[in-house]
C-alpha cells in the first residue's frame, strides 16, 4: 500500500503538534488536508504544508477521501467527529481523554466496530521513550513482579492512570478517591487556559492481581509557586524504578534493585542510572542501563526513529500516529484501542463518583450513569443548540462552520 492519506481535524495548540509530527513521517502519510472550525487556523495549518484548508468536516471527507483522520478537537466534540468518521468508513486517532462520559465512549467504540474502522485513543504517555524502557525492565523481570505504583503531582488523571495500568499489566477492580477544591487568584497559564480554582485529587486503584496504584493529580501546572516535582515509583519484589513521571522531563531516572547478595545484606538496593546515547546530530539513539549479569546485564531500548530528527519528546506521538497507520495497513489492533482509552477514563470517572459519595470505594467495571449522561447532554444542547447524540451530522454542522 502507498502512503496513507492523512487529514488533521482540529488545528489548535495540540493539533499543530500533531501536524508537525505527521509531516516527519514521510514514508507513512501523505497529508492532504487541515480542517478546523476557525478558518484562519485551518488556513495557517494548511499553508505550512501546501495542502487544502477546510472548515467543514463533511466537505473535507467528500472531497479528499482520507484514509486516516487525526481528531484533535475539544473533548466534548470527540464523539461527534469520531462517530461521523466511523459512519464514513474512515479510521481515526482521537486525542485524550477519549470522551467525557462512559455512554459517549461506548457510542464511539460501537460505531467503529459496526463500520469496520480502527479507533485509536491517542494515549501517548506509555509510549514516551523512558516509559517504554521502564516497561521493558518490568517485562524482563529486573525488579521482580510489580505490586505497587505511585505517581504524585501529575496534572492529568488519565495519563498517570494509563501509565500505572500499563505497568501493572492487570485490570483495575476498584477506585477510591479524595478530592479538594480551593479558590485562587485568577490567572492564565502558558497554554492560555483561565484558572480561578485549584483542584487536588488523590486516587487509589486496586488491581485484579492484588496490586495497587496511587496517583495524586491536580491543575496547579507549576503555577502560584507550587511544587513542580513529579515523582513516579514502580515497586517490584526486589527493587524500585524511579522516574520523573512527567512526559516532558528527561534525565535522573534510576532502577534501584537488589542482587541475591544484596538481599542477604539487609536488602539494601544498589542504584543504577538510566543512560542515553545520542547521534552526532543530537538524535536519541537508545536508553540503557548497565546491570550486574545476575540481573540481566545491559538492558536497552532502541529508538525506532533514530534516523529522523524527531526529538525524544516527540517520539511518543510519532509512535501513536504510526500505530493507527499500521493498524489500517495490516488490519491489526491499534496501539491504544478505544476500549483501552475507555478503561483509563473509567478510572477517572470512578474516582469522581467516589468523591461524590464521601470517598466510598467504587467497583469496576462501571456502567454509564444516567445523571452523568443527562448532565452532559443538557450542557451540550445549551451551548450548541443541538442534541449531542440524536443527529450526529447536525451536531457536526453546528460545530464545524466558518466563523
Amino acid at each position: 500500500m502507498s502512503r496513507l492519506k492523512y487529514a488533521l481535524i482540529g488545528h489548535g495548540r495540540r493539533g499543530a503538534g500533531h501536524l508537525s509530527t505527521a509531516a516527519t513521517l514521510k514514508d507513512t502519510f501523505d497529508i492532504v488536508a487541515v480542517c478546523d472550525a476557525h478558518q484562519e487556523s485551518a488556513e495557517a495549518g494548511a499553508a505550512r504544508l501546501g495542502v487544502k484548508a477546510y472548515t467543514d468536516v463533511q466537505k473535507m471527507v467528500d472531497e479528499m477521501a482520507p484514509d486516516v483522520c487525526d481528531v484533535v478537537v475539544p473533548m466534548p466534540l470527540h464523539h461527534v467527529v469520531s462517530c461521523y468518521l466511523s459512519r464514513c468508513g474512515i479510521s481515526h486517532n482521537v486525542e485524550t481523554g477519549l470522551a467525557p462520559t462512559l455512554g459517549l465512549m461506548d457510542m464511539m467504540i460501537t460505531d467503529a466496530a459496526e463500520n469496520g474502522v480502527k479507533l485509536q485513543t491517542s494515549e501517548n504517555f506509555p509510549f514516551v521513550p523512558v516509559e517504554q524502557f521502564v516497561c521493558k525492565l518490568i517485562q524482563e523481570g529486573v525488579i521482580g513482579n510489580v505490586h505497587k505504583c505511585h505517581r504524585l503531582f501529575s496534572t492529568t488523571g488519565y495519563h498517570g492512570l494509563a501509565a500505572i495500568r500499563y505497568r501493572m499489566d492487570a485490570a483495575p477492580t476498584k477506585v477510591s478517591s479524595i478530592g479538594h477544591t480551593m479558590p485562587v487568584a485568577p490567572y492564565v497559564d502558558r497554554a492560555k487556559r483561565d484558572h480561578n480554582r485549584e483542584n487536588l485529587e488523590f486516587y487509589a486503584v486496586d488491581f485484579e492481581n492484588g496490586g495497587i496504584g496511587i496517583a495524586m493529580v491536580g491543575n496547579k501546572n507549576g503555577c502560584l509557586g507550587r511544587n513542580k516535582l513529579v515523582g513516579f515509583e514502580t515497586c517490584g519484589e526486589r527493587g524500585t524504578i524511579i522516574t520523573n513521571g512527567n512526559q516532558g522531563a528527561t534525565g535522573g531516572e534510576t532502577v534501584n534493585v537488589c542482587t541475591d547478595e544484596d538481599l542477604l545484606n539487609g536488602g539494601r538496593a544498589q542504584t543504577y542510572e538510566f543512560q542515553r546515547e545520542y547521534s552526532e546530530s543530537g538524535t536519541l539513539q537508545r536508553i540503557f542501563v548497565e546491570l550486574p549479569e545476575s540481573l540481566g546485564g545491559t538492558v536497552e531500548w532502541v529508538n525506532p526513529y533514530q534516523r529522523t530528527d524527531i526529538s525524544e519528546t516527540g517520539i511518543s506521538l510519532a509512535t501513536m500516529l504510526d500505530g493507527i497507520a499500521r493498524a489500517v495497513r495490516e488490519d491489526t489492533q491499534p496501539l491504544w484501542t478505544g476500549e483501552m482509552g475507555r478503561a483509563d477514563q473509567e478510572m477517572v470517572i470512578a474516582a469522581h463518583r467516589s468523591i461524590r459519595t464521601n470517598r466510598q470505594p467504587i467497583q469496576l467495571p462501571l456502567q454509564p450513569g444516567d445523571a452523568e449522561e443527562d448532565a452532559f447532554d443538557r450542557d451540550f444542547e445549551a451551548q450548541f443548540g443541538v442534541h449531542p447524540r440524536e443527529d450526529i451530522e447536525k451536531a457536526l454542522q453546528v460545530n464545524f462552520k466558518a466563523r
